[in-house]
């Protein structure tokens, strides 16, 4: 246990915002440092935040900042280079989510984890909602019974980003299942405490973007370089004897303005579902059971006080670190996450079941 704040730094200030708040919050550190190859953004973001550290390439700040922690947010296709680096520099990891577009790069960011004695840790901002918090004691308290199936996803009406490198696979690995998809798959798993995939089928489509229509900041019509996915549909066999089924999509005909994700856990002696409508925290969770050969519907009142999401992870991270504990997200579940995320993709393109786990 150290008595001193954990020096934090964030390489890439787009998303970056999102830790900054948690770090500039948190009681266990202090924003020491921040990267961005923008200059104006970064300026203007250093400023806010009243930092006097501020670096236009990573690998100088790792050099000179004397940094505990650092929080990478740059393109998913720059994950790897920027994480194994600072590992090699003896900084623990915060990597956001996808940690990297290859599984071959994410075997190699925990390997890096693994030799340095640093710690790797995937940002997966959900699991630190007050109803996904929730959600997960009830399934781990077996109040479900024996999970069988579970149905996740994420679905929008008019989703798709227009701007930055999205629509590129080369930059991004992937669209909506990359983007969105890779937080419900790993909600679902977590609820369960990662039982191994065994099989995958899978099927993606591209019929929005390429045209731009319900895509963020762009007309219809429009003309696109667009070679991702827009949505993606999946089917998992799971090594607990579980099925799991994944939807998700960036734009699809439905209500206007609908951006919701969903995780429903089935059982034997209940259901649990968090169905999260447009970011919002008022009436998010069901649970059904029977009373006495009767169906019972329980509506949970779950308070949202203090940290959520991003910065309720620096918290809970930070937190760990200066009393030695354990990190809640892991390199190994991000790289479960890169490796289904691969292979569905690759069930997609060869229209055929693919096997990840005999076990």
């Amino acid at each position: 246990m150290t008595n001193r704040k954990l020096r934090a730094g964030i390489v890439g200030l787009g998303v970056g915002k999102s830790h900054a708040r948690g770090y500039l919050s948190s009681p266990d550190t202090e924003l020491a440092a921040v990267c961005d190859a923008n200059a104006e953004r970064l300026a203007l973001s250093a400023d806010e935040w009243k930092v006097e550290a501020r670096y236009t390439d990573f690998r100088t700040m790792f050099k000179e900042a004397d940094l505990d922690i650092v929080s990478i947010c740059l393109p998913n296709a720059l994950h790897a280079e920027a994480s194994i680096a600072a590992l090699e520099a003896g900084i623990h990891v915060i990597c956001e989510k996808p940690m990297s577009v290859t599984v071959a790069e994410a075997e190699a960011m925990v390997s890096a984890a693994e030799r340095s004695g640093k710690w790797l840790m995937v940002s997966y901002n959900y699991r630190y909602r007050s109803d996904a918090q929730w959600m997960r004691r009830v399934v781990q308290s077996g109040k479900l019974g024996q999970i069988f199936h579970v149905q996740v996803s994420w679905r929008r009406e008019t989703g798709i980003p227009g701007w930055g490198l999205f629509g590129s696979k080369a930059m991004s690995g992937g669209g909506a299942l990359i983007d969105l998809g890779v937080h419900v798959i790993d909600l679902g798993l977590w609820m369960m405490d990662f039982p191994a995939v065994k099989t995958i089928s899978a099927s993606t489509r591209t019929l929005f973007g390429p045209t731009s229509h319900k895509t963020w900041g762009r007309k219809p019509g429009e003309t696109a370089d667009f070679d991702v996915d827009d949505g993606g549909v999946a089917f998992m066999r799971l090594s607990n004897g579980a099925s799991m089924v994944l939807n998700v999509t960036w734009a699809e005909h439905m209500e206007p303005g609908e951006d919701a994700f969903r995780v429903e856990v089935q059982g034997t002696e209940g259901t649990a579902i968090m169905h999260v409508r447009n970011y919002k925290h008022e009436d998010t969770l069901r649970l059904y059971t029977e009373i006495e050969n009767e169906p019972v519907t329980v509506i949970p009142k779950v308070g949202f006080g203090g940290p959520q999401g991003h910065e309720r992870m620096i918290w809970d991270l930070a937190e760990s670190l200066r009393n030695g504990g354990q990190p809640s997200t892991t390199g190994e579940q991000g790289l479960t996450a890169v490796q289904i995320l691969d292979a569905l993709y690759r069930s997609a393109e060869g229209e055929s079941e693919v096997v990840l786990s005999g076990k």
